[in-house]
């Protein structure tokens, strides 16, 4: 028992971080964004709604007018907590409707979702010939693979811990062209 106690003691002190967030910045916006309600901050002519989910900032941005406006997404940016500037997409929102962003964006994957059997450890047993391709080489068709997008693109980010980013949103209505600028804070929970 007295082998066990440090390991309990471990375990119980290891556990997943939950995080929540902070909007500090414009000040009049200031605000806490948790997990079971939505946080409203009114910047005419946008309402945003934010929560935590996951770990992650999701922002529902909402057009409250009879007109469609563009969130431009090449003029639009996340900087990381490293200080890295990202790039967003960019979105039409339709009158009295929403588009989502999701901070960090999660990562585009690629698997087979099909049902799979197996038993053992790292073996494989199979007929080539089953297929057709006697002189194939249908290593592809092997199942389960799972793949990760590879993808450099600044579009994907990681937030680990706490930290802050600043988030930049540029818009366009008619001909009209406005920014709307947070910092928001990461805190632990």
């Amino acid at each position: 028992m007295s082998r066990l106690l440090p390991l309990l003691i471990l375990f119980s002190l290891v556990g997943c971080a939950t995080y929540e967030y902070d909007i500090t910045r414009p000040e009049n916006l200031a605000m806490h964004v948790g997990r079971k309600d939505d946080a409203i901050a009114n910047w005419p002519p946008i309402e945003y709604r934010l929560r935590s989910v996951e770990n992650r900032l999701v922002v529902s941005i909402f057009n409250r007018t009879d007109d469609s406006i563009q969130l431009v997404g090449e003029r639009s940016s996340v900087v990381d907590p490293d200080g890295q500037s990202h790039p967003l997409r960019s979105q039409a929102i339709a009158p009295q409707s929403f588009a989502k962003l999701i901070l960090p964006p999660y990562r585009p994957r690629v698997y087979h979702s099909g049902p799979t059997f197996g038993i053992g450890v790292g073996t494989h047993i199979g007929d080539r010939r089953r297929h057709g391709y006697d002189d194939f080489d249908d290593s592809f068709y092997d199942e389960p693979r799972y793949m990760d997008v590879i993808d450099d693109s600044a579009l994907y980010w990681e937030w680990s811990g706490e930290g802050q980013i600043r988030l930049m949103l540029v818009f366009t209505r008619k001909d009209e062209t406005f920014t709307q600028e947070f910092v928001i804070r990461r805190v632990k929970v």
